[in-house]
């Protein structure tokens, strides 16, 4: 599957969160292009251009900055088709992994005790397309981060190390991933089983290499406390430590 194919199947499954009754023709049409073209992005029988993704980004009301990761991704598409190498497929590997949120999701999925290895059931339980699933998978067992043992996918104990071939906005996009996830979600997701809070407060910029570091604890003791006893559910932790005044220097 392409890389662009991708963010269009995302981009569909996250206006269909928001519109469950959304069809593929009306997609199409809030697109800006025919079915039957989105039908051929979707399947890998073209890769679009930039002036279409000019046009799609701008019909959704996306961002800049999705407009020029839709760039990057038709750029990526272009060069898996003129060669097969397994370095290049390597470095664009570790680009997908380190930007779509659903690559780590999908290996912490795999600790439930429930997990099944089947793209259908993972798209269901992580509200993906079934082929984003798999291309997932796919990605997943290539970078060595994930094996089949007994039919059954499980994650190694391998590292992802990004390199400097790695956009330095993909981590950005990442990040925008999960809060945007938030935002659509807010209003479906019980209050029992989610926690949104804020604090505004003054600070000392010469504290701030100091916060981090007790972020980083507090991140990994909070995973320790929620990991213990049977694993059923997958969940993001986000913790924002971000200026609300104009930075200066």
């Amino acid at each position: 599957m392409h890389k662009s194919s991708e963010f269009l199947l995302n981009e569909f499954q996250r206006q269909k969160t928001l519109s469950p009754a959304l069809t593929n023709s009306q997609f199409a049409k809030n697109l800006g292009i025919p079915a039957s073209r989105l039908s051929d992005y979707l399947n890998g029988r073209r890769v679009m251009t930039v002036a279409v993704a000019k046009q799609i980004t701008k019909n959704l009301s996306l961002n800049p900055a999705d407009l020029e990761h839709l760039k990057t991704l038709i750029e990526l598409d272009k060069k898996s088709k003129k060669t097969l190498r397994s370095e290049t497929q390597l470095r664009e590997d570790e680009f997908s992994v380190i930007c779509d949120w659903y690559h780590f999701a999908i290996m912490a999925l795999m600790t439930l005790k429930s997990f099944q290895s089947d793209p259908a059931w993972i798209g269901e339980r992580l509200n993906i397309p079934a082929e984003v699933a798999q291309a997932a998978l796919d990605r997943l067992l290539r970078l060595g981060l994930i094996e089949l043992k007994d039919k059954k996918f499980v994650a190694t104990r391998r590292q992802l190390e990004t390199t400097h071939n790695i956009p330095s906005d993909s981590l950005r996009r990442s990040h925008r991933q999960s809060l945007q996830q938030v935002v659509d979600q807010l209003d479906t997701v019980p209050v029992h089983l989610r926690d949104v809070t804020s604090i505004t407060f003054a600070i000392n910029r010469k504290k701030i290499a100091e916060a981090k570091g007790i972020i980083r604890k507090f991140r990994r003791k909070m995973a320790d406390l929620m990991s213990q006893g049977p694993k059923t559910d997958v969940y993001n932790l986000n913790i924002q430590l971000f200026p609300v005044t104009k930075v200066t220097k």
